[in-house]
């Protein structure tokens, strides 16, 4: 039988101190403290993407739009710019001018908060990454567009009132000068503004690549969080099994051969300090206890087998001379004797034999109970036969009908017991319906789940369905010597050749209707015999 343990390495010496509970504490401990890691490594990387895309939202998408909405500005400028070049009239003169001062105004309050809300220098965490990137120039560059812009549109104030100056004195040399240059400057604004639009789009590249870079190290993390999780897992299965499962098992299977009477089977030792331990070390000094316990009943068993022999053979030895006296009385003096002394000695000559087959049934029921019993198939269709054809001529009553009608011709057993059975069965058939007209005895069988059953039936005298237990106890008997001869031994015999072969017996009454005796053997697969 293999060895319930492993061998576990010398490091896992305070693990095998632990009681299961302790075992199974520690494993699902460490199991939730990697749920609790990888749940935290979630949490974290999501606030981080979610962080990116706060800053996106926030930073980069607002500056691009700031910046869109100053170059439009900056193209209506130039559309005013135009209609103050071509409009000769006081009023629209005014109301252009009054526009180009307020986009002005407005152009450079926008400038002014782009620069204090929406440069890269102006957020820590992202110009952190822009230099984690390598990409720290985008902010100079941008610091630089700026100080262009604010440069180009003071520029750009100066020269279109001095068009506008010119134009009132009628100095138009001087006033298309200004107006070209004017013109040359939207173009120079807008360049600038298209700047801060591309490096925005570009930091919004950076910032992309970033949530990506984040995605991958989460996907990392959390897979190999995962596998350590599997890990840990398939971990608790081997301990669960090489620690409770398999000795559990072996210690299971060690049982169920003991329950089969096979002592020479043993628990093997586990060196864990733990329940499994425990109930290997007891069940291991059970069985110790059981193999003494065991010994020392077989020996009591042999020498109370000796001793019954020994009073079995002394007993028969004086009662076969009683037998043996009494019936040379009756065969030497029949005339000399009266009545009464012949009555005597008829009776002393019945008890005599009597006792000597009483004696022979507890000696057959003693050895039925030591002995164990190899099992084959048993051909009981020809027991049958043999046992009717030996009983039926001692039968005291005249042809009594007979009817044989099994569906099966072998079951699996002892031979020699299974006839003892059958013998006792028919025998008590014969006996108790010969008083019958005509006594008519039915032998069948039946398939069912797992078993296959005999019966023999009689149309005897029957009994009270309320001793159907009873007859089959030791020494039990319904009916007086006088009425009925026997033991009370035979249907005891009958249910301890059932015991031994793993079935079942009962009995099916009812007075005046005669009996019927079910024999059950557990079906087994054919070793060569027919089904």
């Amino acid at each position: 039988m293999s060895p319930i343990h492993g061998s576990p390495g010398a490091d896992m010496t305070w693990f095998r101190h632990l009681t299961i509970g302790q075992k199974l504490l520690v494993s699902f401990g460490i199991l939730l403290l990697l749920l609790g890691l990888s749940l935290s490594a979630i949490l974290f990387y999501l606030a981080r993407i979610n962080s990116y895309v706060e800053r996106h939202d926030r930073i980069t998408v607002p500056a691009i739009v700031s910046a869109t909405d100053m170059r439009r500005r900056i193209y209506e400028m130039t559309l005013l710019l135009h209609s103050l070049r071509e409009n000769r009239s006081d009023v629209d003169r005014r109301n252009t001018l009054d526009g180009m001062q307020r986009l002005e105004s407005d152009t450079r309050s926008a400038l002014a908060f782009y620069r204090t809300t929406h440069t890269a220098r102006t957020h820590p965490v992202l110009f952190r990454m822009l230099t984690q990137h390598g990409q720290a120039a985008m902010a100079d560059l941008e610091d630089h567009a700026l100080d262009e812009t604010a440069k180009l549109l003071e520029a750009f104030g100066t020269s279109w009132r001095a068009m506008t100056a010119h134009q009132g004195k009628r100095q138009e040399a001087e006033a298309d000068l200004a107006f070209n240059e004017a013109v040359a400057l939207t173009r120079q604004l807008t360049d600038k503004i298209n700047t801060l639009i591309d490096l925005h789009s570009k930091i919004t590249t950076e910032m992309k690549s970033e949530g990506d870079s984040l995605f991958r190290q989460s996907a990392l993390v959390i897979l190999a969080l995962v596998v350590m999780l599997g890990l840990l897992i398939v971990a608790t299965y081997v301990i669960v099994n090489t620690q409770i499962a398999r000795p559990l098992k072996s210690l299971a299977k060690t049982a169920d051969h003991v329950a089969r009477h096979e002592l020479s089977a043993g628990f093997d030792p586990w060196p864990a300090q733990d329940e499994v331990g425990n109930l290997a070390r007891s069940l291991g000094t059970m069985l110790e206890n059981l193999r003494d316990r065991t010994r020392a009943l077989e020996r009591k068993t042999r020498e109370l087998e000796g001793f019954t022999y020994s009073v079995a053979h002394d007993l028969k030895g004086p009662l076969r001379e009683i037998e043996g006296f009494s019936s040379l009385i009756q065969q030497k003096f029949p005339e000399t004797l009266n009545q009464t002394t012949r009555h005597y000695v008829s009776k002393i000559r019945t008890s005599a034999l009597r006792l000597t087959a009483l004696i022979n049934d507890l000696l057959r029921y003693s050895r039925l109970e030591q002995q164990a019993l190899p099992m084959s198939q048993v051909n009981v269709r020809t027991l049958i036969d043999h046992i009717l054809s030996d009983r039926l001529p001692a039968a005291p009553q005249a042809s009594p009908l007979i009817h044989v009608a099994l569906p099966f011709t072998h079951v699996r057993g002892e031979p020699t017991s299974i006839q003892q059975a059958l013998v006792n069965l028919v025998g008590n058939a014969l006996k108790f319906s010969r008083d019958a007209d005509p006594p008519e005895i039915s032998i069948g069988g039946a398939v069912r789940a797992q078993e296959r059953i005999i019966w023999v039936r009689d149309n005897g005298i029957g009994f009270d369905p309320k001793d159907a237990d009873r007859i089959f106890g030791l020494f039990e008997r319904l009916h007086g010597q006088e009425e009925h001869e026997g033991t009370g031994v035979g249907l005891a015999i009958v249910k301890l050749v059932m015991e031994k072969h793993g079935g079942r017996v009962w009995a099916e009454s009812c007075p005046g209707k005669g009996s019927t005796f079910f024999l059950a053997f557990p079906d087994a697969p054919s070793d060569g015999g027919t089904a």
